[in-house]
């Protein structure tokens, strides 16, 4: 099977209205390939992809990013910014987490303030370096997370965003430990890994809060 046919079988395997990724089509196809050929192999793959696109197999959301549309009465459908960033920084396709939605987005949601901000910041593993950074098409800031997140300790490190507040959210509550507090009994998270986790982060702010909170 030649490489045009090996990505129209990944593409076709793809669900309507999701996200598809260069990095996976390649990550797919090379398997196929000696690693001599990885270079001449990953170019060819953004050639099939624009010939797909311009025969409308495929639609092209931002650069690195396909998908294949849903129609409705009106034609094409979009593909959906949340769709996007869901499955570009917040988990993948196998429901595994790597990253978690953090700042006043967080806090909101934590019912710490009413501030809805226009732009939402998202610490994912996706992040490479250290340096925050905007994704302007997406209107995400994305940061690198304290440890590599996965699907166990996500809401760990949520709270502990929470009690440092490094972003210096506005509070508009009057007991903001007893609303962590809260966080902490509604996601059942274990007293133990909490500890554990919080210790790993080498925040000493965040150690002394964590104490206080489950004393």
């Amino acid at each position: 099977m030649n490489c045009y046919n090996r990505v129209l079988e990944y593409i076709t395997s793809c669900e309507k209205g999701m996200p598809i990724f260069i990095e996976e089509i390649k990550k797919y196809i090379i398997k196929f390939y000696d690693e001599n050929d990885r270079e001449k192999i990953f170019n060819n793959i953004k050639t099939i992809l624009n010939r797909m696109n311009k025969k409308g197999i495929i639609e092209k959301a931002y650069r690195g990013i396909y998908y294949i549309p849903n129609d409705n009465i009106f034609g094409k459908m979009l593909l959906g910014n949340r769709q996007v960033i869901k499955y570009k920084y917040i988990m993948d396709k196998n429901g595994n987490i790597k990253g978690y939605f953090t700042g006043a987005k967080l806090f909101n949601e934590a019912h710490l303030t009413t501030q809805v901000p226009n732009v939402i910041d998202i610490a994912t593993n996706e992040c490479k370096n250290n340096s925050k950074y905007k994704n302007k098409n997406l209107n995400v800031i994305i940061r690198k997370p304290r440890i590599e997140v996965n699907n166990d300790n996500y809401k760990y490190l949520q709270l502990f965003d929470l009690i440092e507040n490094k972003d210096n959210v506005g509070i508009e509550v009057d007991n903001p430990d007893k609303v962590i507090y809260n966080f902490i009994k509604e996601n059942s998270l274990n007293y133990k890994k909490i500890i554990e986790y919080a210790m790993n982060t080498k925040n000493r702010k965040i150690i002394n809060k964590i104490l206080i909170l489950v004393r």
